[in-house]
């Protein structure tokens, strides 16, 4: 999937993946997808639902090799 930025949290767990995934969404435009990588299953998890709640969606999601990859494009009315 075609991303506008990628975000590495590979080693990262909840609570800090959670606030540089969001930090990191509040720099991008509105609309942009970010790619996310991650290493631990139960931050996967974690961050899927967060994100769900929030107003920004989440694309996609998939395993390759030992990470998983993550698409959560921006709040299209965000700023």
């Amino acid at each position: 999937m075609k991303s506008d930025q990628r975000l590495d949290l590979s080693g990262v767990v909840i609570p800090f993946s959670l606030a540089l995934c969001k930090s990191t969404l509040a720099r991008m435009a509105a609309g942009a997808v970010l790619e996310i990588r991650l290493r631990d299953h139960d931050t996967l998890q974690d961050l899927v639902i967060i994100l769900e709640r929030s107003e920004d969606d989440v694309l996609a999601w998939e395993k390759q090799e030992d990470c998983y990859y993550l698409w959560v494009r921006k709040c299209s009315g965000c700023q």
